[in-house]
């Protein structure tokens, strides 16, 4: 289990998209193991996916999955791990419950790019019936490998292609920005895209840092300018610090579920820099503890 910001952002934009579907998991421990599956996917029964919202997503959560979204090229031994996470909670799942190849759960492995020779080291063939860039290995694994600069770049594969990475991530965040402004997708794929150029940015020594501030200022500048155009309608500061502490309250019901109604206060309380230096902040904590600690730390105001 990673914390790197693109892991950050890739869960919660497949959360974003796939709640909707159904249960969404995301850092699942693997039962007996100190591992963590990146985002486990449980579909509601009498719930269709939605093919014009999700694209080719719509295909992949029509069973119980494991996602497994990578920045870099996974090597054969990153992609064996995977797949003994999937082998450990199939094995926990059949203890429990009756198990068939239709209700197991399939392992999607979702790489930027993967050579020809990785692909055929692992055994991976071209899926039948599915798009240009989606292999899978041999049926007894229930394993796909979606090879991301393969896809074809159509609206069905946008939200897989922003995650993606340089020319592939830059057209992709050039399609969301096109989107009509009233659609959820867009503006929740714009947040989600702007935070981690937020993070990133204040992290120069992180790996992906180069790369990233590449395709995303104008998804940042977008999203600057729903900002201010909201703040035109209620006052700038006072809508700055309302898009601030909406993305707090977001990110803290995602990762805590309901807080005290103590702690609460305190954020409302927060001045404009400190909600928006908590709303990041809040990537990197992993317990309602974390929020504490640093609303004690900055109770006097954030420092000039």
């Amino acid at each position: 289990m990673t914390r790197h910001p693109f892991d950050q952002l890739a869960k919660q934009l497949l959360e974003q998209l796939l709640t909707p579907c159904g249960q969404v998991e995301i850092s699942k421990e693997v039962p007996g193991e100190p591992r963590f599956i990146d985002l486990y996917f449980s579909p509601e029964a009498n719930v269709t996916p939605n093919q014009a919202t999700l694209g080719i997503l719509a295909a992949m959560v029509q069973s119980p999955g494991l996602f497994e979204p990578f920045r870099n090229p996974p090597t054969l031994e990153e992609i064996e791990s995977c797949l003994l996470k999937r082998l450990w909670l199939v094995s926990d799942l059949r203890r429990r419950q009756a198990l068939s190849a239709t209700n197991a759960p399939v392992l999607w492995i979702i790489a930027p790019t993967l050579s020809q020779n990785s692909l055929t080291r692992l055994g991976a063939v071209k899926k039948e019936n599915w798009l240009e860039g989606v292999y899978e290995l041999a049926p007894a694994f229930q394993t796909v490998v979606i090879v991301v600069h393969q896809l074809p770049k159509t609206p069905e594969t946008l939200w897989l292609r922003l995650l993606g990475k340089g020319s592939v991530q830059q057209q992709a965040v050039a399609e969301v920005i096109a989107l009509p402004e009233g659609d959820t997708r867009r503006t929740e794929a714009l947040r989600l895209l702007s935070v981690w150029k937020i993070i990133v940015e204040a992290n120069p020594e992180l790996p992906e840092g180069e790369e990233v501030t590449m395709p995303l200022p104008q998804a940042f500048l977008e999203w600057e300018q729903q900002v201010e155009e909201r703040g035109k309608k209620e006052g700038k500061k006072e809508g700055r610090k309302a898009e601030a502490q909406s993305l707090v309250w977001r990110l803290i019901s995602r990762r805590f579920g309901d807080i005290p109604s103590s702690i609460q206060t305190q954020i409302e309380e927060l001045e404009i820099e400190e909600t928006e230096a908590l709303a990041e902040a809040l990537l990197d904590f992993t317990s309602i503890a974390d929020l504490q600690r640093w609303l004690q730390q900055n109770e006097g105001g954030t420092e000039e």
